[in-house]
């Protein structure tokens, strides 16, 4: 006699559609919960992101602009034969 080695399978109860859908609404109401909290924290690290962004890019942009202006007032010196010597106080 040959004896399968599968398990046999289990007998399943028939569930009343009522208890499925009742149990299921709760977690479907959860789920979408948790899906809008995603969606408003990921809209809200985008806008922090994007203001961190220009923060970075104002400040860069300023940095450059005192950088080319001190660069031009060098060169204007330099045109003019006139060097800016610092002084060494000496004791």
């Amino acid at each position: 006699m040959i004896v399968s080695r599968r398990r046999p399978m289990p007998q399943t109860r028939a569930i009343d559609e009522q208890t499925t859908t009742a149990k299921a609404r709760p977690d479907r109401a959860a789920r979408d919960a948790m899906k809008a909290d995603r969606a408003r924290d990921a809209a809200q690290a985008m806008k922090e992101y994007e203001a961190e962004r220009r923060a970075v890019l104002a400040n860069t942009e300023r940095l450059r602009a005192l950088r080319l202006a001190r660069e031009a007032g060098e060169e204007a010196g330099e045109a003019t034969g006139k060097t800016s010597k610092k002084v060494k106080k000496g004791s």
